[in-house]
This record gives structure tokens, sequence and C-alpha cells, in this order.
């Protein structure tokens, strides 16, 4: 019985030398919220890419097939795709749910224990209907706000593809726990689509949010929260020129 009592201590003592050993690496992580602009080439899109014709396939091609496109959505989808080349080779599922935030990027949590080529990111996108987010969600946007709001959560996932599972830990943390950090990494993250070339997309989302006579009562109620975490369709109209 002694013996027993023995190895069970040794294995509650291994176990939590364990959990604090796991703890203090997350705690010791750098992690900056702030986005900074790729050192890539990127494409720069038209103003409007609404009314055009475009050819499914022939943007398949270009984002690579381990790409998910959400029904009814998916020209929008596969153009915000293709403004970030360096995300070609990783798994992206774009998935219409009932249920949660707007918008919502994430990463399969049991993916981030292997190899970082083999992780497989979602983007959960809202289409409830009749909910208080009725007016901001996706179906709700005009063509070219669907772009950038895509390309805004794409943006996202760009910064967790950098970052190992001990930094993905901390910035977890980070973005629950401080307000100013989440406000960086969120504000920072609507400058993505403009280093991407869809700049006039991204504006067009933050102005319809704020200004269109279907959003209005929405941002009425929501504005303190909208503009301490995302910029404003001002803000961005200085970055973008609109």
């Amino acid at each position: 019985m002694r013996r027993f009592l023995k190895y069970i201590l040794i294995i509650l003592s291994l176990a939590l030398l364990l959990v604090v050993t796991i703890v203090a690496t997350v705690l010791l992580q750098n992690v900056d919220p702030k986005q900074e602009e790729p050192n890539i080439q990127t494409y720069t899109f038209a103003d409007t890419l609404a009314n055009r014709e475009y050819d499914l396939d022939s943007l398949r091609a270009i984002i690579g097939d381990n790409k998910g496109l959400p029904e009814g959505f998916e020209i929008a989808a596969a153009i915000a795709y293709s403004a970030y080349p360096q995300l070609k080779e990783v798994n992206i599922d774009m998935i219409l749910t009932q249920s949660g935030a707007p918008m919502e990027s994430t990463v399969d949590i049991w993916s981030l224990f292997g190899l970082k080529r083999n992780r497989q990111y979602l983007i959960l996108l809202n289409d409830a209907q009749n909910t208080f987010f009725d007016p901001i969600l996706l179906r709700s946007l005009p063509f070219d706000a669907q772009v950038g709001i895509l390309a805004h959560e794409l943006g996202h996932i760009a910064y967790y593809h950098k970052l190992n599972l001990f930094q993905f830990d901390k910035w977890g943390l980070g973005y629950l726990r401080s307000d100013e950090f989440r406000a960086i990494h969120e504000r920072t993250t609507d400058l993505m689509p403009v280093y991407h070339g869809l700049g006039s997309q991204i504006y067009q989302y933050a102005y319809f949010v704020r200004k269109d006579s279907s959003c209005v009562a929405f941002y009425e109620k929501e504005k303190g929260f909208m503009n301490k975490y995302y910029m404003t369709d001002e803000e961005l109209s200085e970055v973008v020129g609109q």
C-alpha cells in the first residue's frame, strides 16, 4: 500500500511539474498583437468587384484545393482567398453556422499539436435567421463588403499561422484578458485587406455596417464596441484614399 501511494505521489508530482512547465513556457512567449504589413508581393484589386463575371474553377486553381467555400458565397470567398498567396498551402474552411459571433476565425485545436503544414483553420460565419446580428451577417452585406470582411478574417489566419502552440496560447490569453491587446489586434487586422489589395472592400464593409439604413439601429447600440475594436470608415478612408 505504501509503495502504491508512493507511485501515486510521484505521478502527481510529475504531472504538476509538467503543468507548471507548460504554463511557464506559455507565459514566457513574446507575442505582439499588432499585425504587420507582409513582405510579399500582392495583387491590387479594383475598387468595385461586384457585377462582374467570375470563373470559379479558375479561382480554385489560384487558391488551391484545400480551401472550403461557404455555400452561396463561393465567389466572394475565393476572391478573398486569392488575395493571400502566402496561405495557398494552408488548410482553411469557411463554414456557415447557426450561432456564435457574426464571423470568427479559429483553429482546430488538435491540429496545433502536429506539423504546421497540417493545421486546419476554420472561419465560422453565422447564418442564423432573425437574430440580433441580422443586419451585419454575411448574407446582408453587399458583395464588395463580403469580400472585405472575409479578407479581414483571413488576416487573422495569416497571423495565427506564424505562431507556435505556446505563442498561440499566449495570444489567446492576451486577447481574452486585455481590452488593449484585443483592440490593437483587431484594428490592425482591419489593415490586412489593405495590405493585400482589398482596401476598398474593407472600407465598404466598415461604411455599410455604420451608415447603411439597414444597420443604423444596430450601430447605434453597438458603436462603442465597434469603434473601439475596429477601424471606422473614416479611419480606413484616410488609409485607402476613398
